[in-house]
């Protein structure tokens, strides 16, 4: 199983924006403030349950990265395109058994993040068939 050491800087920064931008990504998906707060939460959460939990090292490692590798000011459209990008380019650089366990982590994330608010439940939904069409290129 992979681990942050087997990958150059700018890969590893490849695959935690694509884990941290789904997660985004659906978070903003459904625009409310209660929901986008419970949704945020739900996400940091998440995160640090799998930085100390998670079934797999690299799962463990990206969890645990600090920052989500995206500005203040990344408009939806930028953060809709460079995560579904970075997802894409993830599987490229993963071994099976390796994109098996980002797979997993990642969707998860997504669901989770979905489930904390109901509101909005068909356009996540739609958010997160495309994080799973990118990470099945």
């Amino acid at each position: 199983m992979a681990a942050k050491t087997d990958f150059a800087e700018d890969e590893w920064n490849t695959l935690h924006r694509g884990l941290t931008g789904a997660g985004m990504l659906v978070s903003i998906s459904e625009r409310g403030f209660t929901s986008t707060f419970k949704e945020t939460g739900a996400l940091a959460k998440f995160l640090a349950t799998q930085s100390r939990d998670g079934t797999s090292q690299l799962a463990r490692e990206l969890a645990g990265t600090h920052g989500s590798g995206w500005k203040v000011n990344t408009s939806p459209d930028e953060l809709k395109e460079g995560t579904l990008a970075a997802l894409r380019s993830s599987v490229g650089m993963l071994t099976a058994e390796d994109l098996a366990a980002y797979r997993e982590l990642v969707l998860a994330l997504a669901q989770r993040v979905s489930g904390a608010a109901p509101e909005g439940e068909e356009v996540e939904q739609a958010a997160i068939g495309s994080i799973r069409d990118a990470l099945t290129s």
